[in-house]
């Protein structure tokens, strides 16, 4: 059992293809099918088994798959332990999403602090983010998003949390327990940018619904937002953090999507030739640590109204 081969079957688990693995991991299909092959044998147990939408993994799979994400998490936090003094000096040109500081709780907040005046932020619509890493314009980028691949750069995620939605308080949905999708597919939503790269997951889903994205409003403010949920009432909703949700304003109502798939991911995008990337791995490492020191979990927030 090698690295390589636990890479190929992360690699194979997360896109639920092996060729897309293997253009992720700079090496042919064949090698990704060969490396699951022989974890299959030393394991003695199935690991993915072919769908129409692709390979998936196995019951057995999916525990493997859990493990192999701790191993690989190890084997990484150990490359990125020991940066170069000179590489700790060095000033972080950061492109960070549209409001992205309004979703993370304060316990990050402050481990940048700690960072000081070597960090530089810049901040972009989450596909300009992108971009800029891509372009090489900056050394990192922090994106909120919902599940979407990277082609082109190393992605590491820092989190998730639930998704919700924010209403008037006299709107039918303030009432319900969970939004489904058929629930906003009437709806005139609110977003912090335009759907073809945040919230391209939601939108695949809904458009199969009817929904019509000339029903999108692009409102990067999130004060902006409340003000024109309260102004409009019923039939128009914004879509938030978990954070957020904790203290929603007065006059509106949080509401979680019932969809456990539209999840917030929050990336660390960066480029693995780059000079910079070691001490960008050391920051993103820290990050999720942050998290973890502070047993903070987004995802078992009790929000007041969603049956919990």
């Amino acid at each position: 059992m090698e690295i390589k081969q636990l890479r190929h079957m992360q690699s194979a688990a997360r896109y639920s293809s092996y060729a897309r693995a293997a253009t992720e991991c700079f090496t042919s299909r064949q090698n990704i099918a060969h490396s699951v092959k022989t974890l299959e044998a030393e394991l003695g147990v199935s690991l993915f088994e072919r769908k129409r939408s692709g390979v998936v993994l196995t019951p057995a799979g999916k525990v493997v798959a859990r493990h192999v994400d701790e191993i690989i998490s190890s084997v990484d936090n150990l490359r990125y332990l020991f940066v170069d003094a000179g590489d700790l000096n060095r000033t972080l040109n950061l492109a960070i999403s549209t409001n992205l500081f309004a979703g993370i709780p304060h316990v990050v907040d402050e481990y940048f602090m700690e960072w000081g005046n070597k960090l530089r932020f810049v901040e972009m619509d989450p596909e300009r983010c992108y971009q800029a890493v891509l372009s090489g314009m900056v050394d990192a980028a922090i994106v909120s998003c919902m599940k979407r691949e990277f082609p082109g750069c190393s992605s590491y995620q820092v989190m998730d949390s639930p998704a919700f939605i924010v209403t008037d308080e006299s709107s039918p949905l303030a009432a319900e327990d969970f939004v489904s999708l058929s629930d906003l597919a009437d709806q005139r939503l609110l977003l912090q940018s335009m759907p073809t790269f945040q919230y391209e997951p939601l939108f695949a889903q809904l458009e199969q619904l009817g929904f019509n994205r000339g029903d999108v409003n692009v409102i990067t403010s999130t004060g902006s937002m409340v003000h024109m949920v309260r102004r409009h009432g019923g039939g128009i909703c914004g879509i938030v953090s978990a954070k957020f949700a904790t203290n929603p304003p007065a006059g509106t109502t949080v509401v979680r999507l019932a969809d456990s798939q539209l999840k917030w991911h929050f990336y660390i995008l960066y480029r693995l030739s780059a000079e910079s990337s070691s001490i960008v791995m050391k920051l993103a490492q820290g990050v999720r640590a942050a998290f973890k020191a502070e047993n903070f979990d987004m995802n078992s927030l009790l929000i007041p109204g969603d049956g919990q």
